[in-house]
């Protein structure tokens, strides 16, 4: 089978390997299709060692099931919480789950999909209609605006290309932002002119996916007084410096809201799939790059320069070696 390994730093080969077995009659072993291409391995991509493999964003086939195994069949077509950067994988039944045929292979990657639930479920809105701002707008703001207005948020984007603006209100945003062109009360500086006492500016919950030093400094000083920062970006690539003088100033309730409850991400797998399913979750039809295996590289090294383009890639398992990439969505 196909496998994805690195031999240096952004350079990958693709080599053949025994497509591994079931250990237990509780696994199912999965043909790939395609794998997602996530951002929060682009340093890990571009800083790599030799023998590195990538690839946590799967949807494919399942081809074989253990004894006991009950809720998915051969012929499902899958996702989850498994490894992705493979032609085949075995996984824990309890992390795979069935797709409808509904719903298309480049909306239904649950991976990422389960990150948004996981995250927009931890912010806090206290009554339908508040306001809470979203720093960053790529495919997971993007998805995270979509999701909060399921909870009847008001949603206020920023970001620093107006293409991903467009995106922004294309998914849910009630307004859209550059950081030059914020107005004044949406930000909350104590120290400044206002003074502490200003509980009519900034945001009682900002969420950040922006991913730079700016973005995060800039969600901090959007949020109010005794408000919720909600960090969603992984940050990799080096350390961060923000005013944590604000930040501790403010009392902000700080919170990185990656899954790592494994029950939880389980559930917002699934439910994932039903809000996708009964429309709820306006979130689909994300323009996608698809590439070749043997292209991940180019993948990844796009993923700086895809902004007005497509909002995510993935890699197909099956295409030629040649094939040029490609958008759908």
């Amino acid at each position: 089978m196909k496998k994805l390994v690195m031999e240096s730093a952004k350079k990958s080969k693709v080599v053949d390997v025994a497509i591994p077995k079931i250990n237990n009659s509780k696994e199912v072993l999965i043909k790939n299709r395609y794998c997602g291409v996530c951002m929060s391995e682009h340093y890990n991509w571009s800083t790599a060692k030799e023998g590195m493999s990538f690839g946590h964003e799967p949807i494919g086939t399942v081809v074989e099931v253990g004894d006991e195994v009950k809720k998915v069949k051969v012929g499902d077509k899958v996702s989850g919480l498994y490894s992705g950067q493979t032609e085949y994988a075995v996984a824990k039944e309890e992390n795979v789950f069935v797709i409808p045929e509904q719903l298309s292979d480049s909306d239904a990657i649950l991976e990422p999909l389960a990150c948004l639930v996981s995250a927009v479920s931890k912010v806090k809105i206290q009554v339908t209609g508040d306001r809470v701002a979203v720093v960053g707008c790529g495919y997971m703001g993007c998805g995270a605006i979509a999701l909060l207005k399921t909870r009847g948020a008001y949603v206020v984007a920023v970001d620093i290309r107006k293409e991903c603006l467009e995106n922004a209100k294309h998914f849910g945003a009630d307004e859209v932002y550059t950081p030059d062109e914020l107005p004044a009360y949406y930000m909350d500086e104590p120290g400044k002119d206002i003074g502490f006492q200003s509980a009519g500016l900034g945001f009682k919950t900002v969420m950040e996916w922006g991913e730079t030093n700016e973005s995060l400094d800039l969600a901090i000083r959007m949020t109010r007084m005794c408000g919720q920062l909600a960090i969603g970006a992984y940050h990799t690539g080096g350390k961060r410096l923000v005013d944590v003088q604000q930040l501790n100033v403010k009392a902000i309730d700080c919170l990185s809201t990656h899954p790592r409850e494994v029950d939880i991400n389980r559930t917002a797998c699934q439910n994932a799939i039903n809000m996708l399913l009964d429309g709820s979750w306006k979130f689909k039809g994300v323009p996608t790059k698809v590439y070749p295996l043997s292209k991940f590289d180019q993948a990844q090294g796009e993923l700086e320069t895809k902004y007005g383009k497509y909002m995510k890639a993935m890699v197909d398992f099956e295409a030629p070696d040649d094939m040029e990439p490609y958008i759908i969505g």
